[in-house]
């Protein structure tokens, strides 16, 4: 199996294509993914304490008093049947799928039994941002013994393109000095609104990001969109965005490109292949591309020039420079324990006992944990030098695909860009 490792970027500017006659591709776009961004991301839904139905909207949050004079309240039309519920809070939920000339952004949302205890909370949102709360379906609910759930909002306009959100409760006993500095900002910032209490808020995560898997028999790469936007419409132009990386790799924000206004201008390269883009579901659901024939590839390193210099930490937990290696030729070798074979494992060794004095060898493990890493090394009685690779170090290669090798002749100018262990060592060799 090829495990794919690296994350590669797009193109606005044709190239020579052959295209025509080639069999479009679909894939499948049916998971919800988080991105760098989102995993890691701290944002807080705040609730407030419900007083009257005329509320002052979210728009207003942080700006100064004299100008929220100025700014329209929002007048709640009809009220959802909270019969039973204890208690009321309310929040906004951002969602761009139900704007309107009155209410644009944020959906007004009503929170039944906002006080944690052992009662059902139940959110009742106005999906339709109407101010009517009516007509907009049986309310979400979370449960005493939930700590998450996931909300799912249909675009007004298109009833197949939803917005995912996932709200997670805020732990007790936890994060004492930053729940304080939390509760400091929204009670400042709050204007009329009355915060309620930090516990009772919620960390959300907007789930905007589809992908799915293109594999093959020889290759596989990580295809995703991002709805910028958040209103479940995946396909907009100069507004959301595309994304190609390594199957099971964390999806890098960085790398994302956006959508230009002709789909058909959008290509990407991968593992020395070349695509471009035919169409997008509008809803997210299906991507269409073609490969290139007779691709004229542009995202690769140039043979005969030199490659990027990098610092890395060897097995000895020591930092190395890839510029003291210049005086003589370097092989340059990223696995990992996936897909390194016998027979790459004992050419590493014959280039290692039999080649030293005339080849440098440096072998990077890119992806896999350290502390397993150095576990093999010590079981497996490894003698060639291990060392570790970034994702930065796999940008600067290019690198799609393991296990890769990189031969440089001195003054670490590349030679081959794609060279396994055995090739290696029959080329010194013979």
């Amino acid at each position: 199996m090829v495990y794919t490792k690296r994350i590669l970027t797009y193109f606005a500017f044709i190239l020579p294509l052959f295209v025509q006659g080639q069999t479009p591709i679909d894939i499948s776009l049916s998971e919800r993914m988080q991105d760098d961004k989102i995993a890691r991301s701290l944002a807080i839904l705040p609730v407030y304490t419900f007083q009257s139905t005329e509320i002052e909207p979210f728009t207003l949050f942080g700006i100064d008093d004299e100008k929220k004079e100025e700014q329209p309240r929002l007048i709640i039309k009809k009220m959802p049947d909270m019969t039973g519920m204890r208690d009321t809070g309310y929040t906004y939920i951002y969602f761009s799928g139900a704007n309107n000339e009155i209410n644009q952004g944020y959906c007004l949302t009503l929170i039944g039994n906002y006080k944690r205890s052992r009662k059902t909370i139940y959110f009742f949102v106005d999906r339709n941002n109407n101010l009517d709360f009516s007509d907009d379906g049986a309310p979400d609910s979370l449960t005493y013994m939930q700590e998450d759930f996931i909300m799912k909002l249909n675009n007004v306009t298109n009833a197949e393109a939803q917005h995912h959100i996932k709200l997670s409760r805020i732990e007790y006993g936890k994060n004492y000095a930053y729940k304080k500095l939390l509760t400091e900002h929204f009670n400042k910032h709050s204007g009329t609104k009355v915060f309620s209490n930090i516990n009772y808020c919620y960390r959300e995560q907007r789930l905007n990001t589809l992908g799915g898997v293109y594999r093959t028999d020889s290759d596989s790469f990580t295809l995703a969109l991002k709805d910028m936007n958040n209103d479940g419409i995946f396909n907009e132009s100069c507004m959301d965005m595309l994304y190609v990386g390594g199957v099971g790799e964390e999806i890098h924000t960085e790398e994302m490109a956006l959508i230009l206004p002709e789909i058909g201008d959008v290509f990407f390269e991968w593992n020395k292949k070349r695509y471009q883009l035919k169409s997008i579901d509008p809803t997210g659901g299906t991507v269409q591309i073609i490969e290139v024939l007779n691709p004229v590839l542009t995202k690769k390193l140039e043979v005969g020039k030199r490659v990027p210099e990098f610092s890395f930490v060897n097995i000895e937990n020591q930092k190395e420079d890839l510029k003291k290696y210049k005086k003589r030729p370097t092989y340059i070798f990223f696995w990992d324990e996936k897909t390194l074979s016998e027979e790459d494992t004992m050419y590493l060794r014959k280039l290692n006992d039999e080649l030293s004095t005339q080849l440098n060898l440096i072998t990077l493990n890119y992806g896999d944990n350290q502390r397993n890493v150095r576990k093999y090394h010590y079981y497996s009685q490894i003698q060639w030098p291990i060392a570790f690779a970034s994702y930065q170090i796999g940008k600067l290669f290019y690198l799609e695909s393991l296990n890769r090798g990189y031969l440089t002749k001195k003054k670490l100018k590349l030679h081959n860009d794609d060279i396994s262990p055995k090739q290696v060592y029959e080329l010194m060799t013979y």
